[in-house]
């Protein structure tokens, strides 16, 4: 059975940025929050065993990294 949980939204994907390292810009990325904390679960983790449901943090190098698409009507990508 695979864990599913919504996208992230901006505001969890700002407050894992700096704790999280390169899975903060990850596709792959799930933020789950409960009364007082907020953890990051890598989605691969559901699909194939090699990856860890929660990642060590920071991450600086992740074999199965892939960047987040920017959303259309991003500021980060003006047309």
């Amino acid at each position: 059975m695979a864990f599913r949980t919504p996208p992230p939204s901006p505001e969890d994907r700002a407050q894992v940025t700096r704790q999280a390292g390169l899975c903060a810009a990850c596709k792959h990325l799930q933020v789950l929050r409960s009364k007082r904390s907020v953890f990051v679960r890598c989605g691969l983790a559901d699909s194939d065993p090699a990856f860890p449901r929660y990642p060590r943090l920071p991450t600086y190098r992740c074999p199965g990294f892939e960047a987040m698409e920017a959303e259309e009507g991003s500021e980060e990508n003006p047309p």
